[in-house]
């Protein structure tokens, strides 16, 4: 089979498509205003984070064959919402939807696919794309077959795992742009280059950016303090109880934070943080930043508000206010991320 390129002009993405890409900046590689089609041959099909990867190859109607790659979902964000992941396989001819590279390279940011039996597989969003798909149907999705009885009986008050709900934009991304920058704020995110940020590599989301993940974290005691630890580059935060807990002189990527109750409320302050950038669109943050947290559960414990409170005068003229919410499902764990480089 021929393979076929088609450029569709979008009016609205779908849900997977935005918030995927919020997530991990790929706004900067991939034209989210631009949907194209490539059709092709699988020859690999790799799982991982923060992205997954299949490659095709592609012949035009002259007989050329291309190879292009097609950047998708992580398998955390898969395993998430419960998606199988081996329903494309080595030597299958399937269609991926996306969106294109912003360089004409032959890359797509794929968010969905048609499948050799017919049906449609959609990287995680539930939302059908293709036409031509058996009556719309999404295939992969599967309940975890798993004994939450143990993930239930260790529940106690937030210490638990919490997760999130992507399509629900109350919920994720809590970065959305609209903050009060000073000239120098305006200046830094002017001069932002997409193309060339550390974002891109393992590991380089600090305080407060990391709050941004939408996979599994969970809070457990590390003695008198708590561990926040998040799936998403195997990030660990530790919340110092102590009243007198003393930060270090040096500054780090998560910074030093210090917790207390207010009733079943959990409050953190976090200073001296080092961490470049404050979003993912190149915004920037200063050593000079402060972070409270207020994590807000609900009676049941079933969801969980998150409130964010930024300082930082060097970049900000006032402090302001984010907000998200995460969620319980007890059959979710906090996985190892195993996270390999992009490029």
């Amino acid at each position: 089979m021929r393979g076929i390129i088609r450029l569709l002009a979008l009016a609205i993405l779908i849900s997977n498509a935005f918030y995927v890409s919020a997530h991990h900046s790929t706004v900067a590689i991939y034209d989210a205003s631009k949907r194209i089609e490539v059709t092709g041959t699988v020859t690999s099909v790799s799982w991982r984070n923060p992205h997954g990867r299949i490659v095709l190859n592609v012949e035009d109607d002259e007989g050329n064959v291309m190879e292009w790659e097609a950047e998708v979902a992580s398998i955390s964000v898969l395993r998430n919402r419960g998606v199988r992941s081996d329903l494309i396989n080595v030597g299958d001819v399937i269609t991926i939807a996306g969106q294109p590279s912003r360089r004409n390279l032959p890359i797509i940011f794929g968010t969905n696919a048609l499948l050799p039996s017919g049906y449609e597989f959609d990287f995680g969003s539930r939302t059908a794309y293709f036409p031509e798909g058996k009556n719309g149907n999404i295939v992969g999705y599967e309940t975890p077959d798993v004994d939450v009885s143990n993930a239930i009986a260790a529940a106690e008050g937030i210490f638990r795992v919490w997760s999130t709900i992507m399509s629900d934009p109350a919920a994720f991304p809590i970065f959305k742009g609209g903050y009060p920058f000073n000239e120098a704020g305006q200046q830094a995110l002017d001069d932002w280059d997409p193309n060339s940020n550390s974002l891109f590599q393992c590991g380089n989301k600090g305080t407060p950016l990391i709050m941004i993940s939408p996979i599994p974290m969970d809070f457990v005691h590390q003695g008198e303090d708590i561990l926040m630890r998040l799936e998403e580059y195997d990030a660990r935060r530790l919340i110092h109880m102590s009243a007198d807990a003393r930060a270090p002189e040096e500054h780090s990527l998560f910074g030093f934070s210090r917790g207390h109750w207010e009733n079943d409320t959990l409050v953190v302050t976090t200073d001296h943080i080092a961490a470049g950038y404050f979003d993912h669109m190149g915004a920037k943050q200063s050593d000079q930043i402060s972070i409270v947290e207020r994590f807000i559960p609900n009676t049941d414990y079933s969801r969980l508000d998150y409130e964010m409170t930024v300082t930082d005068p060097v970049y900000f003229t006032e402090p302001f206010t984010l907000k998200r919410y995460f969620v319980w499902y007890p059959e979710m764990s906090v996985h190892d991320y195993e996270c390999l480089e992009r490029y």
